[in-house]
């Protein structure tokens, strides 16, 4: 099977060598005895436009085996995430994409890691069907390409002809999900015990952090949401908030949710889940404590939420990111 790794400036490194290393281990594994299907040979090039070396986001040197100007067909095109600023790199890669479209044209599927995929969407083969990207990056990619059907909460999505993986180690999730499709679940299995990857993971919702954004330019708003945030641990209701903005509860509401995304409850729940996260990740509390600490009284209630949120239970939460 002939596999292209699209290598770019500015592109995350880690996620061009770890694919590499898995699909290429993959390869090197003999047929189990007595099985029809096990095995896979996977042939592995590096490509950029020209097919020079390309400097990735910490300037260190990627070196490219091939030019896109080559007449290869591939059977499968992945493209790795990058470290930069979104507009100036899909202005540079602008003829890797056209490359990207004849590719797929010709037979070749194409999968994308990270923020790989705003280069995958680019090429407009996205439109309507299912994909992922990086928790962090949901709102832009939603403006950027309203027709794609993003399902962020997803680690990978398999189109058939196009596979989207969610941030950056999903790269590698990717890699035994290719080692799977089209060698055997055992030999994906052995990879991922050979390279200590989580091969369940479903889901990037626990990886999430929410972002508290200050930048929407309604004072009276950022005032709230500070006023919110210094006071989450006390009772607060809808009423308090509006009191202390001195708006009216719609009009509350309406600017809220315009400003932040979120209703102003909600973002009290949220903000008060994200301080849950915290501690569960630096403390030694119990849920229980935690509850309390964060303004809650009902840790059932509490617990659903967080789990809603989160796709843990709090003790699955400490489980997988205490650092104590």
């Amino acid at each position: 099977m002939r596999i292209a790794i699209l290598a770019y400036p500015h592109c995350t490194a880690s996620m061009i060598w770890g694919v590499l290393d898995i699909l290429s281990f993959a390869s090197l594994q003999e047929k189990p005895p007595g099985r029809k299907k096990g095995n896979i040979s996977f042939e592995i090039e590096i490509v950029s436009t020209d097919g020079k070396p390309v400097r990735s986001f910490n300037n260190h040197p990627v070196i490219t085996t091939k030019s896109i100007s080559a007449r290869t067909v591939y059977d499968l095109v992945y493209i790795p995430g990058f470290l930069a600023d979104l507009s100036q790199i899909i202005e540079q890669e602008k003829k890797d994409i056209t490359w990207l479209k004849k590719q797929f044209d010709r037979g070749a599927k194409l999968a994308a890691a990270c923020n790989g995929n705003f280069i995958l969407a680019e090429t407009g083969l996205l439109k309507k069907r299912r994909a992922t990207t990086h928790w962090s990056m949901i709102d832009e990619f939603r403006k950027r390409f309203p027709d794609v059907q993003l399902q962020p909460e997803k680690i990978l999505i398999d189109e058939g002809d196009i596979i989207s993986a969610a941030g950056t180690t999903a790269c590698l999730n990717l890699s035994l999900y290719l080692v799977h499709r089209f060698g055997s679940a055992e030999l994906a299995m052995i990879c991922s015990k050979v390279f200590l990857v989580d091969s369940g993971r479903r889901i990037q919702k626990p990886y999430e952090t929410y972002s508290m954004p200050r930048k929407h330019g309604d004072d009276i708003i950022v005032k709230t949401q500070e006023w919110i945030e210094g006071n989450f641990k006390t009772p607060i209701s809808l009423e308090t908030m509006t009191a202390f903005s001195r708006l009216g509860k719609r009009t509350l509401i309406r600017r809220f949710k315009k400003a932040t995304g979120d209703t102003p409850l909600v973002y009290l729940q949220k903000l008060r889940v994200e301080n849950a996260k915290r501690m569960l990740e630096g403390s030694g509390n119990t849920f229980n404590e935690i509850t309390w600490e964060v303004g809650y009284e009902d840790v059932s209630s509490f617990q659903r939420l967080f789990k809603s949120e989160t796709g843990l239970s709090p003790k699955e939460y400490r489980a997988k990111f205490s650092l104590i």
